[in-house]
């Protein structure tokens, strides 16, 4: 996607000063948003109340980050967020006084208070960033997916190398019935999911990356590869929802569904090429077939059968404890369930309605309706080229995959889900101040006329 910002000189410094105001802050900025997607999948240590290693890191950079917003130059910034927000947090004040546990709702009060502040930074700072600042903090998180989607496929290669890699959490796992997780390590079969869905987000940032079209499917390969050997069925089928949510969406913006069908043709053959890799490994190695059956078609009834079990007991529990308006607190499933299986629902919106009722509902519904429309004023207003059209219909696909996963597992706190969403913001917030310079200057008529314009008076372009 093209993006456009004003300025006035070609010094190392002009790129900055259209972004971040001083090189310093803007150096220490970037290196701590490298570090945060560096740190994404790594879940190696067990930290108390389930935080991760990147949360570590970013409560380390996230005072200066307040500081430079603060006392930075001021940005308009959309408070659009603020209200399902306010919601959530609203729903699981109201639900904790009638919690059975209220230190599992305040755990997660504090918690999502937390992602929230996050975010909220994340949506301030990302779109004051230079093009190519942005362009690289996009680079190093696909890259780091593509290298997670390598070691997975390592790990379904070598069982030996996935209890290695367990190990270096402590964790001594079942080597029976194995799943790669890359580091996503916790000794259940669900670290499996969390790594599956942490490729699925990559895919953001792969494809709005500056890395040339031979490079993204390079990348996307190692990526999409490394979930397959998750076993999870459910990213699977989210991933190509939301990769056909993508290319309609795209073909359709730019009026050329011939591009559809020649896509959807060059997928077909693409999959039926890996398709028949896998078989030919199976083949060559009937261990390899065994692990495929077992992950894939042995789970199939234990894992539906327990999604079903689960969601009655859901149900079940909201009629029992009358908590339609809201709910039985948060993270208080667990206690209130009648198996006492110490499990989650494994379905954002049921357990939104379970735990935190109709108000919490009404905001989860709100985080779901934001993002969609900026998604879909981003792919309106990206311009007339089919290539950024394609580019940032992948936030569409990505919110299609997301709710389809979410019918299975519960990602509302993911960390990865909602830096994407930061993207987003970015994205939507530096399309509408292009959108104002434009009218601001009636010459100009789209950002492929602003590359044209003399270099001494052009905006500076860059890759999102």
């Amino acid at each position: 996607m093209i993006l456009v910002e004003r300025s006035t000189e070609r010094s190392p410094r002009g790129w900055l000063r259209a972004g971040l105001a001083s090189p310093l802050t803007a150096r220490l900025l970037v290196l701590w948003l490298l570090g945060t997607v560096a740190f994404l999948p790594v879940k190696i240590l067990p930290l108390p109340f389930n935080f991760e290693m990147v949360d570590a890191w970013v409560l380390l950079g996230l005072p200066l980050a307040l500081l430079h917003l603060l006392m930075g130059p001021r940005r308009p910034f959309s408070p659009a967020y603020l209200l399902p927000m306010w919601l959530v947090l609203l729903s699981s004040f109201l639900s904790s006084f009638s919690a059975p546990s209220a230190m599992n709702s305040l755990v997660v009060i504090l918690k999502e208070s937390y992602l929230f502040l996050w975010f909220m930074v994340l949506a301030v700072l990302l779109p004051r960033l230079a093009p190519r600042q942005l362009r690289l903090v996009l680079s190093v998180w696909a890259l780091v997916a593509a290298l997670h989607g390598l070691l997975m496929v390592a790990q379904f290669i070598s069982p030996e190398l996935w209890r290695l890699t367990n190990e270096l959490g402590g964790v001594t796992a079942r080597m029976e019935g194995y799943r790669a997780a890359g580091l996503f390590i916790c000794g259940k079969a669900g670290c499996a999911n969390k790594a599956a869905y942490f490729q699925i987000v990559a895919f953001v940032p792969l494809l709005l990356s500056g890395f040339s079209r031979r490079v993204k499917v390079l990348l996307g390969l190692a990526i999409f590869t490394g979930l397959l050997t998750s076993g999870s069925m459910a990213a699977t089928a989210a991933f190509f929802i939301g990769m056909a949510v993508t290319v309609l969406a795209a073909a359709v913006a730019s009026n050329q569904l011939g591009l559809l069908f020649r896509f959807s043709f060059q997928a077909m053959v693409a999959g039926v090429l890996l398709a028949g890799l896998f078989y030919g490994a199976a083949r060559a190695n009937p261990r390899y077939a065994e692990h495929i059956e077992r992950i894939l078609i042995g789970r199939f009834d234990r894992s539906s059968g327990g999604r079903l079990s689960l969601w009655s007991r859901g149900i079940d529990a909201l009629v029992e404890h009358n908590a339609f308006l809201w709910g039985v607190g948060p993270e208080n499933f667990r206690v209130v369930d009648a198996a006492q299986t110490d499990n989650q629902l494994h379905n954002d919106t049921l357990a939104f309605l379970v735990e935190r009722g109709l108000i919490g509902v009404l905001g989860l519904g709100l985080f779901a309706f934001i993002p969609a429309r900026r998604a879909l004023f981003a792919l309106r207003h990206a311009g007339r080229s089919p290539l950024a059209r394609y580019e940032l219909a992948v936030f569409l696909g990505f919110l299609a995959a997301t709710v389809v996963e979410s019918i299975t597992h519960q990602l509302f706190r993911t960390r990865e889900l909602w830096l994407a969403l930061a993207v987003l913001e970015a994205v939507y917030l530096q399309l509408r101040w292009a959108m104002l310079a434009e009218r601001a200057r009636p010459g100009l008529r789209g950002f492929a006329s602003a590359a044209r314009l003399p270099a001494a008076e052009r905006k500076v372009e860059g890759h999102v």
